[in-house]
């Protein structure tokens, strides 16, 4: 039974949900997908003919929605330990969670067979690897939750996940569309409901324009998409007016850094050298730039990769310049790193830089921060791991925990316990592991270090202390950014995104044709420009 308390804007949904049987439930993050999951799923294991809800989410949330479930629910709980801290979790006999070594897995496996919980709870990786035993278990209600990793087509987690069957499902995301790209949507939808979207040959020609080479370069007829995806999807955000008062209202502000001389210079010189990887493409017309944003392209001898190796180093180089000496030692050790990086030491591109000056005006600012505000959580981001343990030892009289993906699910769960519980634990140090799904309503402020070009992985960041449980009224945003750098450029990006976003999924953004056009400059006149303006600067 559900024992957990809804907001009015929840009821209403809950109802809309379960009448339907499989829906996508697109809040906004921080307003309660969870709960209102297990409502519905509450409802839906009490009908005679329903039993086991199988719950597939990123490794990082599992025993966060183990906590949930013995929250939320009437299931017999115990206290579990996660290194130096506990958490509530429900008894096997209610809730299995896959974890831990191959023989453990393989007994949890044995025992859902012969106990059918009522919650099964797994990552998406584990259906993956452990298909031929996930597969047998046969759940009658399936819940996706951060349901973009479905978005693409080619991912094995997707082609696994929809080969499970259950009578009903729901698909939870507050970034269904991570880079404004509509494509995504269509592979979601395969999975919540195939009917609602159709074949995808005909979605890609009514609403991607492409051009002679297959690239999209506009969205067309939006207002359609959305209305027809409106059928089987819940959409609120935190401006509704039926939400705005369950939230915490969000500053966010630029801390804009300028580059020091010698830090411009090397700038200089990578970008130089990416100018001439583009002008071997003849621009960046030939190269699949959102490939290389997301990190999807090889760092080897392609075009894309070496376009990718040059912007890698210029964000390390912003970042600190440690990072990219870092990275050429252990192409030196053979342990991978950059061969670009270890070409730049060798030249000498980065003697006698030892320092950031963002790095610099970041530490000054948070220490101010959190000197004169003694209750001050602060979330910290980076997607260069290497900045974490350099920020944790320059403000090494606050305590800190890490959340990176090289923690297993345990110590996630430990760091997320320890942040919530000890008043003395004040800078949470995040990659983007940390991005998604996690509630940090102790926070009252977040630094973004760096920006990721995905909408939604910011999106997703941004909004972990944003929350209906938060005890505050207001919470903050800083974005960090170098001026006259990529960094500008990933800014003015990020706004298209969001603009289609909102356009698909809120009805909000296209033009009056219905249409939202990327009007941003090419990554080529961008350098130009920047170059330009740093010269000018200095």
């Amino acid at each position: 039974m559900f024992t957990g308390k809804l907001h009015p804007y929840q009821e209403e949904d809950v109802s809309r949900i379960v009448e339907r049987g499989s829906m996508l439930c697109a809040y906004s993050m921080g307003m309660g997908k969870t709960v209102l999951s297990l409502a519905v799923v509450e409802e839906w294991l009490a009908r005679e003919a329903v039993s086991t809800c199988m719950v597939v989410v990123p490794a990082s949330l599992k025993w966060q929605w183990a906590a949930s479930i013995a929250r939320f629910t009437d299931v017999p709980t115990k206290q579990r330990p996660v290194g130096r801290a506990f958490i509530t979790v429900p008894d096997e006999s209610a809730c299995i969670v896959v974890d831990g070594t191959k023989a453990q897995k393989q007994k949890q496996y044995q025992a859902i067979m012969e106990s059918r919980p009522d919650y099964v709870v797994l990552s998406y990786e584990t259906v993956v690897h452990d298909w031929r035993q996930v597969r047998k278990i046969r759940p009658d209600v399936l819940v996706g939750d951060e349901i973009s990793y479905v978005k693409s087509f080619r991912a094995q987690r997707t082609k696994k996940i929809k080969r499970l069957t259950a009578r009903h499902r729901l698909g939870l995301s507050g970034t269904v569309i991570d880079n404004g790209m509509p494509e995504e949507l269509f592979s979601i939808f395969e999975w919540i409901d195939e009917e609602v979207l159709g074949r995808w040959d005909l979605f890609d020609r009514a609403f991607i324009h492409r051009s002679r080479s297959g690239i999209p370069v506009a969205y067309r007829n939006l207002p359609l998409l959305h209305s027809k995806i409106s059928e089987a999807m819940i959409r609120r955000t935190h401006d509704d007016a039926d939400v705005a008062p369950f939230m915490p209202k969000v500053k966010e502000t630029v801390l804009p850094v300028r580059l020091g001389s010698r830090t411009r210079c090397a700038y200089e010189q990578i970008a130089e050298d990416l100018l001439k990887e583009l002008d071997k493409l003849g621009g960046s017309g030939a190269l699949d730039l959102a490939a290389v944003y997301a990190g999807r392209s090889d760092s080897g001898s392609t075009a894309q990769g070496r376009v990718m190796a040059r912007l890698s180093a210029l964000q390390m180089l912003i970042n600190h310049p440690e990072l990219l000496k870092d990275s050429a030692r252990a192409h030196e050790a053979g342990q991978g790193g950059s061969k670009y990086a270890a070409r730049l030491v060798e030249r000498g591109a980065l003697d006698d830089i030892s320092s950031s000056p963002k790095f610099d005006a970041v530490v000054r600012y948070l220490k101010k921060r959190l000197m004169s505000e003694q209750d001050l959580k602060v979330i910290f981001f980076s997607f260069n791991k290497g900045v974490l343990p350099r920020v944790a030892a320059a403000l090494g009289q606050w305590q800190s925990v890490y959340f990176t993906g090289d923690l297993n699910a345990k110590a996630k769960a430990e760091a997320r316990a320890l942040f919530a519980s000890e008043p003395q634990v004040r800078l949470f140090l995040a990659s983007d592991a940390g991005g998604y799904g996690l509630d940090l309503p102790e926070a009252r402020l977040l630094v973004n270090f760096d920006q990721r070009d995905s909408s939604g992985a910011m999106d997703q960041r941004n909004t972990r202390h944003v929350r209906a449980s938060s005890a505050f009224r207001e919470v903050e945003v800083v974005n960090v950014v170098a001026q006259d750098t990529i960094e500008e450029r990933r800014m003015e990006r990020l706004t298209v995104k969001r603009r289609t976003n909102s356009a698909i999924l809120d009805g909000r953004g296209a033009d009056e044709d219905g249409r939202v056009v990327n009007d941003v400059e090419s990554l080529r006149a961008n350098l130009l420009r920047s170059l330009s303006d740093l010269r000018h600067s200095a």
